[in-house]
């Protein structure tokens, strides 16, 4: 039995004895494709808000929705700010500059989706303004009610926990925002940022405690040498207004990556726990599929296209399953795809940092449970006519298969979430001309 590591312009048969784990390491990625890799990586973030908020809404209603994602967010979001803060090199400092820098780097201001600028004034003040708000444009269909739920009820802790990450003492204020009057106004919105010394100091809420505490939340990622010239290894700089991802070097990219991809699963460890504590961990647990399953299909749709798949037969399944946010990063994850044949391959969960949380959340944790749904999701994204079924080899082993007898075009409920919202339609820019700076 042979494992096969494949992408789709390539292919490399490599041993069972000489490779046990197949993972494709993003280090082998040239700097624009890692640049267009950390925006996809920051839209799944954005799909996975979609599908599980819609989940929410469903399941719970409209006040569920908003009270989580406000725990949700706030859980999530100064844990990994203060990661990657570490990761790029502008760890330790309390001003205004650091806290722009973490927004541009996190996925809740995925780029492009959101068009986003930042002005420093000061080592204690400073504005942002966002000419196009991608979230909003999905919103203002609901009406002006849905638009206060998310720019007022939601943003104004949110963003200050975030804020509260680099300075307790720091606060956003909104020199404008929607609902839009009149209904055209641009920018969307605009806010400042300021550091009073001598303002009472915020103290973190408790999820984002217990949130510190996961092995996501400490696990380390390695910086890589190098393979291509060019770009800023760190962010220790001057505030750029906007920061493409073209800007950083090869090594930074694939750090940024594996950082987003820890972003992705914070987010999803934090909703969960969310819901949890409200609903109990079955209503978790069903949000979670719903989500993965729904977000988890249109990313692959993404990734195959990035790769230049065309989506069908089981190497295109393969290729995509080792770059898809929902097993990345490497140093959380561990699975090994075996291919059996033209149209099977065996999927299985080993022994990882994931599988060793003691909360018992994350889309690890569906998988442990037998609930597939997610993992169905992400292969009929690359091949609709995929399907997971158990392995008789453990609980936590499934094989994919290529059914040419499986006509069947429908789609979850989930995704059909997930297509139809301004999101699925974004068409993201590559920044050539930065890749020579």
């Amino acid at each position: 039995m042979d494992i096969y590591w494949l992408s789709c312009n390539s292919f490399v048969l490599i041993s069972l004895r000489e490779q046990t784990l197949i993972k494709k390491e993003l280090a082998k990625y040239s700097r624009l494709q890692l640049a267009q890799l950390g925006r996809e990586y920051m839209l799944c973030a954005q799909f996975n808000s979609r599908t599980g908020y819609a989940a929410l809404r469903i399941n719970h209603g409209d006040e569920a929705y908003k009270e989580v994602a406000i725990a949700n967010w706030m859980g999530a979001s100064p844990v990994y700010t203060r990661r990657m803060q570490k990761a790029m090199g502008f760890a330790g400092g309390t001003d205004v500059a650091t806290i722009f820098k973490g927004l541009q780097l996190e996925c809740g201001f995925t780029h492009q989706y959101f068009d986003v600028h930042f002005e420093v004034s000061s080592a204690d003040s400073g504005r942002f303004w966002l000419n196009s708000c991608g979230a909003l444009l999905e919103t203002e269909p609901r009406g002006p009610d849905a638009v206060k739920v998310m720019c007022h009820d939601i943003e104004d802790p949110t963003f200050n926990a975030t804020a509260i990450a680099t300075n307790a003492r720091a606060r956003m204020v909104p020199v404008h925002r929607p609902p839009r009057v009149p209904a055209n106004r641009e920018p969307h919105c605009e806010w400042t940022v300021s550091i009073d010394p001598a303002a009472e100091e915020v103290t973190e809420p408790e999820i984002t405690r217990v949130m510190s505490r996961t092995r996501l939340a400490n696990i380390v990622i390695p910086r890589p040498k190098s393979t291509q010239s060019g770009g800023m290894d760190y962010y220790d700089g001057s505030v750029f207004e906007q920061l493409q991802l073209e800007q950083l070097s090869h090594a930074a990219l694939v750090v940024v990556c594996s950082e987003l991809a820890v972003q992705v699963h914070l987010l999803v460890v934090g909703l969960m726990y969310a819901v949890a504590e409200r609903y109990g961990e079955a209503a978790a647990m069903t949000v979670a599929e719903f989500q993965m399953a729904g977000s988890g299909w249109v990313v692959s749709e993404r990734l195959k296209i990035w790769l230049g798949c065309d989506g069908e037969g089981i190497d295109d399944v393969i290729s995509v399953l080792q770059v898809h946010p929902a097993f990345q990063p490497s140093e959380y994850w561990s699975i090994q795809l075996t291919r059996l044949d033209d149209t099977r391959a065996l999927f299985e969960l080993l022994d990882c940092p994931a599988s060793a949380e003691d909360l018992p959340y994350g889309w690890h944790a569906l998988l442990a449970r037998g609930m597939i749904g997610g993992l169905q999701g992400i292969v009929k994204g690359v091949d609709i006519r995929a399907q997971v079924v158990a392995s008789e080899k453990s609980s936590l082993a499934w094989e994919i298969i290529i059914d040419g007898t499986d006509v069947s075009s429908e789609e979850m409920l989930s995704v059909q979430i997930a297509k139809g919202t301004v999101l699925y339609q974004t068409k993201l820019q590559d920044y050539i001309q930065l890749l020579q700076l």
